[in-house]
């Protein structure tokens, strides 16, 4: 397919995103096995690896025109804007409105968010749980900070939940990275 890098995981994402959407049909909305795979005889592959990813793909699906590539492609994009939003949002919280562009800038441009993941190895999963780290952080300084209510205990709950959802290894270290943060906070705030 064009727009596609070559040697690269990303194939294997469209995959594991088409055959979730023939399941999704078939009326089975939280698959544990994948029956097409493995040349018809099935792998557990939605027991152990983080389905979120493959659920966006499909919904852009729906869109008339846009089919499960594009879908995958669409949640590639849909990652690169999570993370200029979610660190936008923290830079300006910190430290005003230049320091959220300068962030966000500094996150979408890193060589790791905007190469490596996409790119060079392909790999969906983790590069949307990268870029939703940065929500993730400012959702929870809310609700550190005692700013945002229960808005900020929704936004922290959703966000982390997105998080390791979209990715199983991610999840564990950014809730590590939380409690860094926190106790970061509590020491020296």
């Amino acid at each position: 397919r064009p727009g596609w890098p070559h040697h690269t995981d990303t194939v294997l994402h469209v995959y594991r995103a088409a055959e979730l959407g023939h399941l999704l049909r078939a009326g089975c909305f939280y698959p544990r096995w994948a029956p097409d795979f493995y040349y018809g005889y099935g792998y557990p592959i939605f027991n152990y690896y983080a389905p979120l990813t493959y659920y966006l793909a499909n919904l852009f699906d729906l869109l008339p025109g846009v089919n499960v590539v594009a879908g995958v492609k669409a949640v590639f994009v849909l990652g690169f804007f999570a993370a200029s939003l979610g660190a936008y949002l923290l830079g300006r919280e910190l430290f005003g409105r230049a320091a959220g562009i300068m962030a966000a800038a500094s996150f979408v441009f890193a060589p790791y968010v905007v190469f490596i993941d996409p790119y060079a190895r392909g790999v969906l999963a983790e590069h949307f749980a990268i870029c939703l780290l940065p929500l993730v952080f400012y959702a929870f300084h809310r609700l550190m900070s005692g700013v945002g209510g229960r808005g900020a205990l929704l936004g922290s709950v959703l966000s982390l939940a997105a998080l390791v959802c979209s990715h199983n290894l991610i999840g564990p270290v950014a809730g590590g990275l939380l409690l860094a943060y926190w106790l970061w906070i509590v020491v020296f705030a």
